[in-house]
């Protein structure tokens, strides 16, 4: 035989209990996959199984033996993620049976497209039997993916058709290679773990998505747990890397076997998260109990099985397609699209296929109606790689750098920056500073919201032209403003605002009422003719009749329409009078040396009003103290 080369793809059975599956894969593989004694004592599968079949070539295929018994469909559906492909297993003695129809059901909600169907027992039914059994199959299968699979009679016990079996196995096979993309990077979903003598902890599962090597590090969802990979075996035998659709076991000495049970993820750093708390998109079964809010269900996603509830959204119709809260009690680790099978815990029934989207932090509630919109975008762009990560970065409202989109989609960076950049090409999103990014469809809506809370913060303030970022800031809510500072001055002005220096942000088209600016006017009038001497609020508040809380506002007026220059101390100048003492100042400077008693007598006032002023030049930069004089640095520097 030549040396074994393994297939890419684990086949796995279905069917109803004791109707052959076990005896079928040792007949074909020569390992009996029930691994407990009390498991080969009653006959009955209890847990998943494992084998491979090996031809002449050297091929070699995995096999995963699930359990038939309705009460273990959670353990059926643990065997059945990583499968590529299924034989569906019915006695010829007794044809399709409920659980047939419930594992048949599972294989198409977790997408196993490929599949044959094995006719075992043939040697225990007459032809009428075998006819009827063929009937009840192609019924079965019309208008499903399976509709033109293959079907097989054959007999473990006889050996009658098992030869044509295996052929039909190769092949199907070799057509169903892992169809997972590259995008996403390594991810193992733990089918079962133990500890090793002299080993230490081995996880065993079907290698989702990634590669992994000898040498390379882990880390376990839900948890905290890591560890190095000290050894790899594929389908029992030492391989030193594992790669997509192989029957993998790890070596992980540093972890318990607690700590990677079935149901957690092994992943490499940083590319996956877990939660409790589930978005996810949903499509009732035909012929399924009706789904109700806050009802009880069972998740089966991956190989993990926990408790929880739904929360459906405020209005839905019947066949529609659901964005729904799915609260757990217990955290899962996922990617979004992967699959999701909802059921009734007690009595047990499947009720819903679904997709998994992202994780929350709290359920959904009316007001969040954006969210919703941007989470069906997510559910109908799951097979559009730059579409989905244009909507995974318009869900979360503002930019993300690439390892942190990457950490959402279970993507690698590689992958990240090539569907960044299709999207780009498209027009969907943008590149920001710092190697973030943004959706151009979220910079535009922020742009508005921006634009609508500064009009609105202006209107209970109409004695500003401008608004203090603290403000905005505030008004917009923590995870909209932190985008703030993504947006550039050309997204500003293109709804009309302009950053200025400083803390402020202007509307560019934002005006005062007519009273306002009279009184503006008014008081500026009055400061250039107090020219250093400028009075405080109190002595305004007595020269203009006005209250003090008035005086104040409209100094903020002339403060937004820059007619004032504010110094250490909070003193008000009018700029007028301040440019005026600049130009002496430098005129001075630049003819020699400074003349503060001159510039006193020109001003009418006192050192006390002087020095204030001088000092703030040389914070600015226009001049600069050496020893007991100033020598000029930068004129033009702003004020």
């Amino acid at each position: 035989m030549a040396d074994p080369t393994t297939v890419p793809v684990v086949l796995g059975t279905a069917g109803h209990i004791d109707h052959g599956k076990s005896s079928l894969v040792e007949a074909l593989t020569g390992t009996h996959p029930d691994r407990w004694e009390e498991e080969q004592k009653r006959g009955i599968t209890m847990d998943l199984g494992y084998a491979q079949v090996s031809f002449e070539d050297g091929l070699e295929i995995g096999f995963v033996d699930v359990p038939g018994h309705e009460r273990l469909v959670r353990k059926m559906v643990a065997g059945a993620t990583g499968m590529g492909a299924a034989v569906l297993v019915v006695a010829c003695d007794d044809g399709v049976m409920p659980q047939t129809l419930e594992h048949f059901e599972v294989l198409q909600m977790l997408g196993v497209r490929h599949g044959l169907v094995a006719l075992t027992k043939a040697d225990l039914a007459d032809e009428d039997m075998r006819l009827f059994v063929h009937a009840d199959v192609e019924e079965l299968l019309s208008g499903s993916a399976w509709e033109s699979a293959q079907v097989l009679e054959v007999s473990a016990h006889s050996g009658e058709g098992m030869e044509e079996l295996r052929a039909a196995i190769r092949d199907l096979a070799l057509n169903a290679r892992s169809e997972v993309s590259s995008r996403y990077a390594f991810r193992l979903p733990v089918q079962r773990s133990f500890a090793m003598s002299g080993a230490g902890t081995v996880a065993t599962g079907v290698c989702a998505s990634g590669t992994i090597e000898e040498g390379g590090n882990l880390v376990v969802l839900p948890g905290e747990g890591k560890s190095r990979v000290r050894r790899v075996q594929v389908h029992g035998r030492a391989a030193g890397v594992s790669s997509p659709g192989l029957r993998t076991a790890l070596n992980l000495p540093d972890l318990d076997p607690k700590d990677c049970r079935r149901g957690s993820v092994l992943a490499a750093p940083s590319t996956l998260t877990s939660g409790s708390l589930l978005r996810a998109t949903i499509a009732s079964l035909k012929d399924a109990p009706q789904l109700e809010h806050g009802m009880e269900i069972l998740l089966l996603a991956g190989t993990a099985s926990v408790n929880g509830r739904i929360w459906l959204p405020p209005k839905t119709n019947e066949g529609e397609l659901l964005v729904v809260d799915l609260q757990l009690e217990e955290e899962v680790a996922l990617v979004p699209g992967e699959a999701l099978i909802l059921r009734r815990p007690s009595p047990a029934r499947n009720l819903a296929s679904g997709r998994f989207l992202v994780f929350g932090k709290h359920r959904l509630r009316k007001r969040d109606q954006r969210v919703r919109e941007c989470l069906e975008k997510c559910a109908h762009t799951l097979d559009d790689p730059p579409a989905l990560a244009t909507s995974f970065l318009e869900l979360q409202g503002g930019a993300l750098s690439e390892s942190e989109l990457g950490l959402l989609l279970g993507w690698t960076l590689d992958a990240i920056a090539q569907e960044l950049q299709l999207a780009a090409s498209r027009g969907d999103v943008r590149s920001l500073p710092g190697n973030r990014w943004a959706s151009t469809g979220s910079i535009g809506a922020l742009g508005a919201e921006v634009s609508a809370a500064v009009t609105a913060w202006l209107k209970k303030n109409p004695h500003r032209l401008r608004i203090p970022i603290a403000e905005l800031r505030k008004g917009l809510g923590k995870k909209k403003a932190r985008a703030l500072d993504e947006l550039t001055d050309v997204d500003l002005e293109a709804i009309g605002l302009k950053k200025l220096h400083g803390t402020d942000w202007q509307l560019m088209d934002a005006a005062s009422p007519a009273d306002v600016l009279e009184k503006a006017e008014f008081l500026h009038k009055t400061l250039v003719q107090a020219g250093l001497s400028t009075p405080d609020n109190i002595a305004l508040a007595e020269t203009t009749g006005w209250s003090q809380e008035e005086v104040a506002q409209i100094l903020e007026c002339l403060s937004d329409m820059d007619s004032l220059v504010r110094v250490s101390g909070g003193n008000l100048y009018s700029r007028q009078v301040v440019e005026e003492l600049r130009d002496l100042v430098v005129s001075q400077l630049q003819n020699g040396s400074l003349d503060i008693p001159s510039l006193r007598d020109h001003f009418q006032s006192s050192r006390k009003y002087l020095m204030p002023l001088l000092e703030h030049f040389d914070s600015k930069g226009i001049t600069q103290r050496r020893g007991p004089n100033r020598i000029l640095r930068n004129p033009e520097a702003s004020l």
